[in-house]
């Protein structure tokens, strides 16, 4: 596109200097003509005019075509920087859409509360945030709920809370694959998320991933989902796949 332009510059600049050139060199070249011949076209004047004047209106075409190609590319490189504001804003409207998801999984996983009971006394803590899914993951079992029944685990006010947790990661995982963001920003984002869900929801066995650790093979299902029930544990794993940087 460059060398085309340089291109048509140089032809309409060529044009441009023949067409001054001639505007100045035909009528002194006037004089020199033999008298007779210039009486058969009326007076100097008139043939001057009449051999300038077309010469002067290409001369003005040249200039026309010169603005009009100038205001073009003007046009256009406006048009380049409109688009490249419009790119902009929209990555950092979506960093902040992602940033404000993430604020909301963080707010959710703080107020997540769990009433701690110590073993052999009537005494109850009230935990939050991550200490209290953690606590609240290793209790269930001693709910006298069945870890495979989900309808059963859906009446525990914990279980809905923390699958909201989840639910509300994944939203946040398909948001980061699908923004219109810088590369960076989306990896800087999968980090934090697999960091913030590792040490909250995860079990303890992910976070020493070089000990190549496994939860405990269930009897009833044959799974390694340890004490983790059966629906918050395939979650689980299915957000792994998220961990991931492509």
């Amino acid at each position: 596109m460059k060398l085309k332009n340089n291109a048509e510059s140089n032809i309409v600049i060529s044009l441009l200097i023949i067409g001054i050139l001639l505007t100045i060199i035909v009528p002194l070249m006037l004089p020199l003509l033999p008298l007779g011949h210039l009486k058969e076209y009326g007076p100097v004047g008139d043939a001057f005019g009449g051999v300038a004047n077309p010469i002067a209106q290409i001369v003005g075409f040249v200039l026309l075509y010169r603005a009009l190609r100038a205001q073009i590319n003007a046009n256009s490189i406006l048009q380049m920087q409109i688009n490249d504001e419009n790119s902009k804003e929209m990555q950092e409207r979506g960093v902040k859409h992602v940033h404000e998801l993430y604020t909301f999984l963080e707010n959710n996983i703080n107020s997540f509360s769990y009433e701690n009971k110590f073993e052999g006394t009537n005494g109850i803590q009230v935990l939050h945030g991550r200490r209290a899914i953690r606590c609240f993951i290793d209790d269930i079992e001693d709910m006298n709920i069945d870890l495979h029944n989900a309808e059963q685990l859906l009446q525990q006010d914990g279980v809905r809370e923390i699958l909201s947790i989840l639910r509300i990661a994944e939203n946040i995982f398909d948001r980061i694959g699908h923004a219109d963001i810088n590369e960076n920003d989306k990896l800087f984002y999968i980090d934090l998320m697999k960091h913030e869900l590792t040490f909250s929801i995860f079990p303890y066995t992910d976070l020493d991933e070089s000990a190549n650790l496994k939860l405990e093979l269930c009897g009833d299902c044959h799974k390694f989902h340890g004490n983790y029930p059966p629906l918050i544990f395939d979650k689980l794993q299915q957000l792994k796949r998220h961990f991931q940087k492509q």
